[in-house]
């Protein structure tokens, strides 16, 4: 039940400016935007957008920490503090950019352990500090107050798909091709849902790295060489995670290199680009099992756009018309970094905002939290 307590601030007299930030679970880096609300506050527009890769160093220790789930609590203060740098100078650059002074940065951090199953959730990301060198109020830990209520504390995407994708008269999909895939299911009439439908980017750059010594696997042309193996797909399919009902979330710590290596055992030694070609084959009957029948378009956002041979067997396996969200201007890359530049100014104004059919949460709540600079 809603109260006093939420009281959304009322609409602004003119367009607000906010920074989105968001660094997810293919740990290649930092995507951030400058976005602009329009006037009636029902959608956003990307006004700049730039991205920076991390150093190898917080990369490989971000991937470390997420695989073994260990690290020491001095490794972790200083593992912030390098995270935050990078996050502070992409900041820094865009304020320069902006025509107008910036609302809000809404910032996601960069999560290292995800157990809806515990109900909690560990994200890195210096807030504080963020606010007092910007001099802007901050919006962080998304999804710890989801949690609290109940729910998984993710995916949040779905609710700024449907401010920004949805269509009257169709029903669209969207799908995030990050480490871990997403889906929302826009349907006119209907409540959005939305959930992790497993894994996308994180295991196929994980082989990648492994058998051909580079982050990940460019246009997808090392998995085109191989050949998909339907022993070890079965295998991987069998995973209880898949058959779970939604709402459900997950992430790297689950879908590990340990988890793939555990399905490789039950089966006969492959080729390694034959594996890698059955990730590929992995992640679009992912797709093909999450989406109703009645689906018109599938929108496809996130780094995975960009792997040729995942995106061709997508629009082979689905039905529905496959386009990307340039479609919609918004750029593949920058979707999830303008989600929470929404989301931020969403926390801003002190708006509940209800995850029921999505995450499972109890009660509609706002999503995140607000730390202000001493001087603002």
């Amino acid at each position: 039940m809603l109260n006093w307590l939420f009281k959304p601030s009322p609409s602004p007299s003119k367009p607000r400016y906010a920074i989105g930030l968001m660094s997810g679970t293919s740990l290649d880096g930092l995507d951030a935007c400058l976005v602009r609300e329009t006037l009636d506050g029902s959608r956003i527009e990307v006004v700049q957008s730039q991205a920076s890769e991390f150093p190898r160093s917080i990369r490989e220790e971000l991937a470390c920490i997420i695989q073994t789930g260990q690290a020491s609590l001095s490794d972790l203060v200083r593992l912030e503090t390098e995270y935050t740098d990078v996050v502070l100078q992409q900041c820094l650059q865009l304020i320069q950019m902006s025509p107008e002074p910036i609302s809000v940065i809404g910032f996601h951090g960069q999560t290292l352990w995800h157990d809806p199953e515990v109900g909690s959730t560990l994200q890195i990301g210096f807030a504080e500090r963020l606010a007092e060198q910007t001099g802007l109020r901050v919006a962080h830990q998304f999804r710890r107050g989801d949690m609290a209520r109940g729910g998984q504390g993710a995916p949040l995407a779905p609710l700024f798909h449907e401010t920004h994708f949805s269509r009257e008269t169709e029903n669209v999909a969207v799908l995030n091709l990050g480490g871990i895939a997403n889906i929302s299911l826009l349907i006119p009439g209907q409540p959005t849902r939305g959930w992790d439908i497993g894994p996308a980017n994180t295991l196929a750059d994980l082989w990648h790295q492994k058998h051909r010594q580079q982050p990940f696997d460019q246009n997808g042309e090392y998995a085109s060489s191989g050949l998909v193996n339907q022993d070890l797909l079965d295998e991987l399919l069998s995973d209880p995670y898949f058959a779970k009902t939604p709402p459900k979330s997950t992430g790297r710590e689950y879908f590990s290199q340990a988890w793939l290596d555990k399905a490789l055992e039950c089966v006969s030694p492959l080729d390694p680009a034959d594996v890698q070609a059955t990730l590929n084959h992995l992640t679009a009957e992912q797709v093909d099992n999450a989406l109703p029948e009645d689906i018109d378009i599938l929108v496809v956002c996130g780094g995975g756009v960009h792997n040729t041979h995942l995106m061709d067997l997508i629009d082979e396996t689905v039905d529905p018309l496959v386009v990307t969200s340039d479609a919609f201007a918004v750029d593949p890359d920058y979707v999830e970094a303008a989600c929470f530049g929404w989301l931020g100014l969403q926390c801003l104004d002190h708006r509940p905002l209800d995850t029921q059919h999505i995450t499972g949460s109890k009660t509609p709540g706002v999503i995140g939290s607000i730390t202000r600079p001493v001087t603002g």
